[in-house]
């Protein structure tokens, strides 16, 4: 891969478009400084994906954008679009050529696109991944890069083989599990907790299940045995029941058979209606058989007695025939001479006509002989005809005996294709049904085979959802448990606090410790009374230490309580008995001066909530104290009561009686016995509502975990499903495949067939039968006949004609006599040769004719008689057979008749046996409905006291007598009132804690065994950083050691692990000895000496893991000139395989650039670019 192009529009100071066209070797970029050559390197960056303003030597991204200058406006928009040669596909994409293109407007709108298409940021880093390449790779080295490697510790420096080697993703994944590892301990803490906490609960709750469960065990036995009781006091009536049912089914059967045997008798009977119907129609046959046999016989006898009468005239045929050929021939030989003889003399006598005929020639055209010539036409037509109809005539007779055979044949082989073409057709239609159920089994194997994957894939996305719900839930699960630990710790230290009477004065903590000791001491007034949350601190305040009272029922237990305080010098505690104490309330004055005042919340006592019983101590402690809203109103109400009521403001505030005020406010203010009752209140809901949610979290992780698991089930099983139909359609298909294979043979031997039919059908449709050949010969003949009765008259015509010309010449030249005469003659002779030539012909004919005939008549007619008395004899045989079946046919008829009336008379007799079957069944139906009256009656007792059915309590029915059942129920009735109450919930309260105590077990093994899976991938991780790390360390220690020896011309250097036993941690020390120095650290170098160490280890870098380019920015600024010729070289020695574009202002590095652009600011702020082909160039001057 080679980078291309490069197009710049808008980006920093290159305002105008401009495109660097990047060549193959060394492209070099020069310029002064300020002149925009870093802007090239940043525009790359930029469009490769940078995303930091300040890594682009801005504050905003916006800054990228032409700023404009003194000349020039603002741009609104930066574009750059880079170009690779991707031909060898080094990037991971189908395209030969790929463009990426950045743009970034003012307003902060922004897009990608490779080759011209819109994509995300996401797609643009995802293409350059793994590849060496990008903003942060190697391929971008700059001055600063440099000076970064000999500047930074051991510890830093290791980033750069890590880099390389490619493990960050390893590091950042371990990072990942070390969080993920910490959750899974937190959670553990959690679940660890809770299950403490049920620990303690299984065990009595077991207990009090097991107690229950015998309780449940023994009511259990007792309901058996009554509902066993029950069913034997009902057996009786089943009995009954059941005897009745068997004797129906017995008469029900009875009336069954007689059905059956009156349907059976029908049929028989239809049988032999059908069998006399069968028989009538085969007697009929059998006689129209005979008939036809009889008229066979008789016509065939007819044809021989024929065949024999022919054979008697046969000789006299015979010599009749033979006398007319001789005769034909005598006279064929006289009529060839004189047609010898007139073909002679009409060659004379037609020179001379030709002569004359020269000098009439205008007469001839009107002459009548043109008739004659329309005549000779007619008369030659007609002879054609005649010829060619005694041709047929005799080509049909020769066809008469080829027509019979040539039928036979065509007939066997008709029947022998009809039959192969039935057997072809019936397997084409089977299959063709095969094929189309294999088609159809094959479109619904892949119509379940798609349907399965489609199940599959929903059954997928769905596992993954439930996955992440499981997580999710999990999570929250985890948190919610977290903060009502958290909730119950706080709630257990406040009512640790509470139950120890922490905060209280020491005399009422030593007193209410010992209040078992002590009858009728009901408590503290702070835990007796409750206040809203917006009246507490007024209450507290208007109590003051009165909250730390104690309530007693009357003085001698206040008595009993102070001398126990006193002898044990325990402390000192209020008392105020419940006997003496009454309550205090303002005057009626006071009350209706309070509606008229604004401020006024209540009387103190009226905003406390307090059992009944102590309504006189709180009226007595806070019946004359008003709450207000604030000091203002306080001050105004106090001057309205005379300064006669105590006014206690929201925030604690006192206005006391007679005008002292006191307030101020405390640094832990809240933390007062009523502020605690309350938080304690509120935590015990909050915990309820927290536990709630708990155990709803809790329920939704088990519904996730059994929908994943039956999820994760149907997964494997659809995948096998997938797997099992995808086998399924490859069958189907070479199914379907085998069978249209045969189809398509059928098919073609079908085609073959047809052909066969259809020639023979051809060979069939040309040929006639004998019938019709024979009509073809009386055709013939008779036309033969009518084309010879023709010619005659036509000759006849043509005489007559001949005369009339003879008269017509003698009319029209007297003079011309000796023309006429041989006219006259050339037309006699013509005629005479024409007669002659016809006669010639027909006798010809006659000879042919007589020749056939008698070759007809020698041929021996035995073959025939022969064949028609095989025939007759056949037939006669034939007749036998059909009078002997017309005989055994009558006598089956008369059996048939006389089984039909014996049927008859049976089916009368079976038909009374069946109506009183009938009747006795109608008898036990109505007692059976009368006795499942009853017996439903007694089942309706059954189900209202158990709600059984009485089927069911007959199934469970004990082995035991009546008596036996009787004396256990009484026994078990005492057992019962010895197990005494029990809670029957215990046992569905145990149930629910084991199974949460179970599943919360099993969430605690799958935490370990995440926690434990996480630290073998951490390992993992770890022992695959290392792996990675010590090869990728190695290979460039090993590349640096050669590099600096060619970069400084000798000397030697190394790379070391500051903790090669670490190699986790350990840093990376860089030791160098130019040539002529001792061996010394990199911190020990000269700057430049710093830099081409730097500058080897990163060409080694290069060496290790090559990249298609290499952009190098400055880096060899800090190089002396002798360094600069070796840092140009060896650039030079390894462009082959890395494209290098490098920004210099060495003329070193120059000398051996392939091409160099120059970068100038001919307009102040706007960057242009030059060009020079330095290799066209050096052949330039060597042509030179």
């Amino acid at each position: 891969m080679k980078l291309k192009t490069l197009e710049i529009t808008g980006f920093k100071s290159f305002a105008e478009r401009t495109k660097i066209e990047f060549m193959p070797g060394i492209t070099g970029v020069i310029g002064p400084n300020g002149s925009g050559k870093s802007n090239i390197i940043e525009a790359i960056r930029w469009v490769m994906g940078e995303q930091s303003a300040k890594g682009l030597r801005g504050d905003k991204m916006a800054d990228v954008i032409f700023g404009g200058t003194t000349q020039r406006a603002p741009l609104n928009r930066a574009e750059v679009a880079i170009t690779f040669d991707n031909t060898d596909h080094y990037l991971h994409s189908e395209y030969s050529e790929i463009t990426i293109t950045r743009r970034l407007y003012r307003n902060g709108d922004s897009n990608y696109q490779i080759n011209g298409v819109n994509v995300r940021l996401k797609d643009v880093y995802e293409l350059f991944m793994d590849s060496g390449l990008g903003r942060e790779s190697f391929s971008i080295i700059s001055q600063g890069r440099v000076e970064s490697i000999f500047s930074e510790k051991p510890i830093e420096r290791r980033s750069i083989i890590e880099d390389v080697a490619g493990v960050y993703k390893y590091k950042q994944n371990k990072d990942k599990a070390k969080k993920e590892l910490v959750d899974v301990h937190d959670n553990l803490t959690r679940v660890a907790d809770i299950l403490y906490e049920l620990q303690d609960r299984v065990e009595p709750l077991a207990q009090e299940s097991a107690k229950a469960q015998d309780y449940i065990t023994t009511k259990a036995s007792y309901d058996k045995l009554d509902q066993s009781r029950i069913v034997l006091e009902l057996l009786d009536w089943y009995q009954e029941k059941n005897q009745l049912a068997a004797s129906i089914t017995t008469n029900q059967a009875a009336y069954e058979r007689q059905k059956g045997l009156v349907q059976d008798k029908k049929e028989a009977i239809e049988k032999l209606r059908e069998q006399r119907i069968a028989l009538n129609q085969e007697q009929q046959s059998y006689q129209e058989a005979l008939l036809s046999h009889i008229q066979q016989i008789e016509k065939l006898t007819g044809k021989k007695n024929l065949l024999a009468e022919r054979h008697k005239n046969r000789t006299e045929t015979i010599k009749t025939l033979q006398d007319r050929l001789a005769l034909a021939t005598e006279r064929l030989a006289v009529i060839d001479h004189s047609y010898e003889q007139c073909e002679h003399e009409l060659i004379v006598q037609t020179e001379k006509y030709e002569h004359y005929q020269k000098l009439i020639q205008q007469v001839a055209t009107t002459h009548p002989r043109t008739k004659l010539s329309e005549l000779n036409q007619n008369i030659e037509q007609v002879r054609q005809a005649l010829i060619t109809t005694m041709q047929d005539l005799t080509s049909a007779k020769n066809e008469r005996n080829y027509l019979a055979q040539e039928n036979e044949r065509s007939d066997a082989e008709s029947l022998r294709l009809k039959k192969r073409a039935a057997q072809i057709k019936q397997r084409l239609t089977d299959v063709s049904t095969q094929v189309n159920e294999e088609k159809t089994a094959t479109k619904a194997a892949e119509q379940n085979l798609e349907e399965a994957k489609q199940a599959f894939e929903i059954t997928k996305k769905e596992g993954q959802r439930l996955e992440q719900q499981r997580h999710d839930v999990r999570e929250a699960w985890f948190t919610k448990m977290a903060q009502e630990q958290r909730l119950s710790t706080r709630l257990q230290s406040l009512q640790h606090v509470a139950e120890n009477y922490d905060g209280y004065y020491q005399g009422v903590k030593n007193l209410m410790k010992a209040q078992s000791n002590f009858t009728g001491i009901q408590g503290v007034v702070a835990n007796l009374i409750t206040v809203q949350e917006e009246h507490k601190i007024a209450i507290e305040t208007a109590l003051g230490a009165a909250l730390q009272h104690v309530i007693v029922i009357n003085e001698q237990v206040a008595k009993q309580a102070i001398n126990y305080l006193a002898k044990h010098r325990l402390g000192r505690v209020t008392f105020l008995p419940q006997s003496t104490i009454k309550g205090r309330h303002l005057s009626d004055y006071q009350l209706a001066t309070l509606n008229q005042l604004e401020g006024v919340i209540g009387i103190a006592a009226d905003l406390v909530t307090t059992k009944s019983e102590y309504q006189n101590i709180v009226a007595n402690l806070l019946g004359t104290t008003l709450i207000v809203t604030d000091m203002n109103a306080a001050i105004i109400i106090a001057k309205q009561l005379q300064h006669r009521v105590r006014l206690v403001t929201l925030d604690g505030q006192v206005m006391n009686a007679g005008g002292s005020m006191t307030g101020g406010a405390n640094r832990q203010h809240g933390n007062g016995l009523l502020s605690q009752k309350t938080e304690i209140d509120q935590l015990i809901n909050q915990e309820k509502t927290l536990h709630a949610e708990v155990l709803a979290l809790e329920n939704q992780v088990k519904q996730t975990d059994h929908e994943l698991t039956g999820t994760t089930t149907t997964f494997n099983n659809q995948q096998q499903r997938v797997l099992t139909l995808n086998e399924q359609v490859q069958t189907q298909k070479a199914n379907l495949q085998l069978a249209q294979a045969n189809l398509e043979q059928l098919n073609k031997e079908q085609t073959a067939l047809q052909y066969d039919y259809h020639l023979v059908a051809g060979q069939q449709s040309q040929q006639k039968t004998v019938a019709e050949n024979e009509q073809a010969v009386f055709e013939l003949a008779n036309k033969q006949q009518r084309l010879q009765q023709q010619l005659d008259e036509d000759l006849a015509t043509q005489t007559q004609l001949q005369s009339e010309i003879n008269q017509a010449d003698q009319q029209l030249s007297d003079d011309k006599s000796a023309l006429s005469k041989a006219e006259a003659l050339v037309s006699s002779l013509e005629v005479r040769k024409s007669d002659l030539l016809t006669q010639k012909e027909a006798e010809h004919q006659q000879i042919t004719e007589f020749t056939q005939q008698l070759d007809e008549f020698m041929k021996d007619g035995d073959d025939v008689k022969q064949r028609l008395s095989a025939q007759i004899k056949l037939n006669q045989d034939k007749k036998q057979i059909a009078q002997e079946s017309l005989a055994k046919v009558q006598i089956a008829l008369q059996n048939v008749e006389q089984k039909y009336v014996d049927l008859n008379e049976d089916l009368n007799i079976i038909q009374d046996t069946l109506n009183d079957a009938m009747t006795t069944v109608s008898k036990l139906n109505g007692r059976l409905g009368e006795l499942k009256s009853l017996i439903n009656n007694n089942e309706k007792v059954l189900e209202t006291t158990y709600d059984i059915s009485f089927e069911f309590a007959k199934s469970e029915l004990l082995d035991l007598d009546i008596m036996t059942i009787r004396t256990k129920l009484k026994l078990l009735q005492k057992g019962l009132v010895e197990i005494g109450h029990v809670n029957i919930h215990a046992v569905e309260e145990y149930r629910e804690v084991k199974e949460r105590y179970d599943f919360l077990t099993q969430q605690q093994n799958d935490l370990i065994a995440a926690k434990d899976n996480l630290q073998e991938t951490m390992s993992e991780m770890d022992t695959e950083v290392i792996t990675r790390f010590k090869t990728t360390f190695d290979e460039i220690a090993e590349q640096f050691s050669k590099i600096f020896v060619k970069m400084f011309g000798g000397g030697q250097a190394a790379l070391v692990l500051t903790d090669p036993d670490n190699l986790l941690t350990s840093g990376i020390d860089i030791q160098a000895q130019p040539p002529g120095k001792k061996f010394q650290q990199m911190s020990l170098l000269s700057g430049g000496e710093k830099a081409l160490t730097a500058i080897s280890l990163l060409f080694a870098i290069l060496a290790v893991r090559p990249v298609p380019f290499a952009i190098l920015d400055e880096t060899e600024a800090a190089l002396d000139e002798a360094n600069v010729d070796r840092f140009a070289n060896y650039l030079h020695e390894v462009n082959q395989r890395t494209q290098f574009i490098v920004i210099t202002h060495r003329k070193g590095t120059m000398t051996q650039a392939d091409v160099l652009y120059g970068v100038t600011m001919q307009e102040p702020g706007v960057s242009a670019m030059v060009s020079v082909n330095l290799t066209n160039l050096d052949e330039t001057l060597v042509e030179d």
